[in-house]
């Protein structure tokens, strides 16, 4: 029973932690922070990749999240994202898009 808790807590917290990944200033924090020179936190990016399947995909909220987790998987990506121009650059990006998503 503690095994299916355990999975459980972890599952919720790599849910959450997937989510944050659609606000690029949460992305910018953590490149200025450099959290993506860790090795083992870029392992930890490439193991999130779970959430692209069908039966994990269903519990995101926020689509967009997964495509910065897909950018992430890229090292110049990472790089560029120490750029504060560049992480406004991808937040108009995505407020633009969902605009005009809104607007159909």
């Amino acid at each position: 029973m503690q095994k299916i808790y355990d999975d459980y807590k972890r599952f919720q917290m790599d849910l959450e932690f997937v989510q944050l990944l659609a606000n690029p200033q949460y992305i910018y924090q953590l490149a200025t922070k450099q959290y993506f020179e860790d090795d083992q936190f870029v392992n930890y990016l490439q193991y999130l990749l779970y959430f692209k399947r069908p039966e994990f995909l269903k519990y995101i909220k926020y689509p967009v999240c997964i495509k910065m987790l897909d950018c992430l998987q890229n090292e110049e990506f990472r790089l560029q994202m120490k750029d504060r121009n560049f992480a406004d650059k991808i937040s108009k990006q995505i407020e633009v898009t969902f605009q005009i998503l809104q607007s159909k």
